[in-house]
């Protein structure tokens, strides 16, 4: 099965010369995977990319995540696409 793992990473910066002004630092990986992972798996994939992006980041506001599986019904059966 396919999941698209995303992190986003955003907050304010310092930049001379104005007044307020706002960074973000965002990254997306694609990982194939056995359908008899688990989820303490996949949180391992997640929390290994929040510290990839957090690295281009020093105290970021906030730092979000988000997963995706992609899946259709065909045939009356649920296929992963990937």
């Amino acid at each position: 099965m396919k999941i698209e793992i995303e992190v986003k990473a955003f907050g304010k910066d310092e930049v001379q010369g104005t007044l307020v002004a706002y960074k973000s630092n965002e990254l997306m990986r694609v990982h194939n995977l056995s359908d008899k992972t688990t989820i303490a798996e996949v949180e391992t994939l997640l929390e290994a990319l929040f510290e990839e992006v957090e690295r281009g980041f020093i105290n970021p506001e906030q730092c979000v995540g988000k997963i995706t599986i992609r899946a259709k019904k065909e045939n009356g059966e649920i296929k992963y696409l990937g």
